[in-house]
């Protein structure tokens, strides 16, 4: 392919090397106004394919082009326009993340048929395989969701004559437990073996402070405020669904974004972790709390694989890492009466997020509860 800025048939961009900024520049001219797109260089064959399959997502998405007139693309293609679109339009890590995730679910199990190929039946036929496969009413619906707006995206460019989601509904789901508390004794046996591991820290404020995986991950030592007691969450740690490679970028939600008190227990176990850091040398530019030993961001996969392996060693049974988040919420909920506390802390904007997905109820809540009630009981 040559170096030199690609022209196309008039209406569907170009591609040109910026020397001045190091990247390629992908121009479009959407609803009247001229765009532009960058992907990363330097100046190579390489890059510039790059740079021109980005073109061709962009314009197919934004309905200035088409392979073939007569001939509507498939929907693998389409998907990953609809997500180019998305991350040009300015969608978050987290959310392109999962549109990669929903996409791979989908091609999976549909293969790449032509769009105008899909029926409402092959799709509630799809919805139904998922279920079945044992994925929640909350993932299914959101890649419902996600098809939806994809295929709308087709039916705005005249791609599809109709949306065949709008015709479908979802299977029944069985009830079904997520997660489960983890118990002090438990907690206490995990934290004692991980008492060595240099990312006991992490897996500490975890449990104490009820934080997302990426939320630990991507805490800055800007971030803790020793003199004055105070934790910030600013950042997440994500994946990069181009790369694979974490990176720093903004929190799930803006609500996520909060300040929490430092307590004494954990102002110790950070400043141990910063003398640790100290005397092995381990460094990141940008101040990374929890660096891997190579000085680059912890994969978040990895502090995953970490606690499963903890969990056996302990002789704890399995738990999701994230059940330490459920565990943080629900005891503050019980030990504080209060569910706006434990939302507060845990960086949710709607109560009932917080109440419905991380409450959980004890065999011994239940037991105090009905004794409290029995009228046999003595009230005196």
């Amino acid at each position: 392919m040559s170096l030199m800025p690609k022209r196309n048939r008039k209406g569907e961009g170009s591609v040109r090397y910026r020397e001045d900024l190091g990247v390629y520049e992908v121009r479009l001219t959407v609803g009247g106004k001229r765009k532009s797109f960058y992907s990363p260089g330097p100046r190579s064959r390489e890059n510039a394919r790059k740079a021109e399959l980005l073109r061709r997502k962009l314009a197919l998405a934004y309905g200035l082009t088409r392979a073939d007139p007569e001939e509507p693309p498939g929907l693998l293609e389409w998907l990953e326009a609809h997500a180019e679109a998305a991350r040009a339009e300015g969608r978050r890590e987290n959310t392109l993340n999962e549109y990669a995730r929903y996409t791979r679910l989908v091609v999976d199990r549909l293969g790449s048929p032509r769009l105008d190929h899909l029926t409402p039946e092959r799709l509630e036929a799809l919805f139904r395989a998922l279920a079945q496969e044992g994925y929640s009413r909350s993932t299914v619906t959101h890649v419902r969701n996600f098809l939806h707006a994809a295929l709308e995206r087709a039916v705005r460019y005249g791609r599809l004559h109709e949306n065949p989601v709008d015709r479908t509904v979802l299977p029944r789901f069985p009830q079904r437990e997520v997660g489960r508390e983890i118990s002090e004794e438990e907690l206490r046996r995990v934290l004692e073996v991980l008492k060595t591991h240099r990312l006991y820290p992490a897996f500490y404020l975890l449990a104490a402070y009820g934080l997302r995986r990426g939320e630990v991950l991507g805490l800055l030592w800007s971030d803790i405020d020793f003199e004055n007691d105070l934790l910030h969450i600013r950042r997440a740690l994500t994946v990069n669904t181009r790369t694979g490679q974490p990176i720093l970028g903004p929190t799930k939600t803006s609500g996520s974004n909060r300040v929490l008190p430092l307590t004494e227990e954990a102002k110790e176990v950070l400043l141990a972790h910063r003398e640790r850091m100290v005397l092995e040398e381990l460094y990141h530019p940008q101040g990374l709390v929890f660096p891997s030993t190579t000085g680059n961001p912890v994969h978040p996969s990895n502090l995953r694989r970490t606690w499963l392996r903890v969990l056996k060693k302990a002789g704890v049974p399995r738990a999701r890492l994230h059940d330490l988040r459920g565990t943080f919420i629900t005891r503050v909920v019980r030990e504080t009466k209060n569910p706006k506390l434990a939302a507060a802390l845990a960086g949710h904007k709607s109560l009932a997020v917080a109440l419905q997905h991380y409450t959980r109820v004890s065999e011994e809540d239940l037991k105090q509860t009905l004794r409290h009630l029995d009228p046999l009981k003595d009230k005196g």
